[in-house]
């Protein structure tokens, strides 16, 4: 009696399998995700920060993000646009900012609109934190000051943004 049960219990099992083998082989879904394009080379700009911020924080960085003509005026330190920090998440690059300040570079122009963004993404190095609290920590100071730079890069201009 005993050899019947394992004969069913391993008849199952091999059912099973079988059943997961054709569902993974023949039932594929289709890919529904749609990709985001640039439609001109992108750049990252590094923003000098303060020698004692770049001696405190030596393996993080600043970036603004730049493509076709807005390029050149980043590079001049010239920042006409609103204002947008990109933080990645856990082991995330800041070169993820990409795909999303492309979309929104492209249809400020395209649908007319009369202003932009300008992106700024902080570079943490794709550290693993999310459960490593003492790096989380410094993490946040460097996108405190971070936050406290970008905003006096604005600073003066009309109608920039406050704390």
């Amino acid at each position: 009696m005993a050899f019947e049960v394992k004969l069913v219990i391993a008849g199952l099992l091999a059912t099973l399998l079988a059943m997961g083998g054709v569902e993974h082989l023949f039932n594929v879904e289709e890919n529904r995700c749609e990709m985001t394009y640039m439609y001109q080379r992108p750049y990252f700009i590094p923003i000098q920060l303060q020698a004692e911020v770049a001696q405190r924080f030596p393996l993080y960085g600043l970036y603004v993000y730049g493509e076709g003509d807005l390029t050149e005026s980043l590079e001049n330190k010239v920042y006409t646009g609103i204002p947008v920090l990109f933080v990645p998440g856990n082991g995330g690059s800041h070169k993820q900012v990409r795909s999303l300040a492309s979309v929104a570079f492209r249809k400020s122009f395209e649908d007319g609109i009369n202003f932009h963004f300008d992106f700024f993404a902080v570079d943490l190095n794709e550290e693993l934190a999310a459960l490593h609290g003492p790096v989380l920590e410094t993490q946040t100071e460097f996108v405190a000051i971070a936050v406290k730079h970008i905003l006096g890069l604005y600073a003066g201009m009309r109608g920039s943004p406050r704390v």
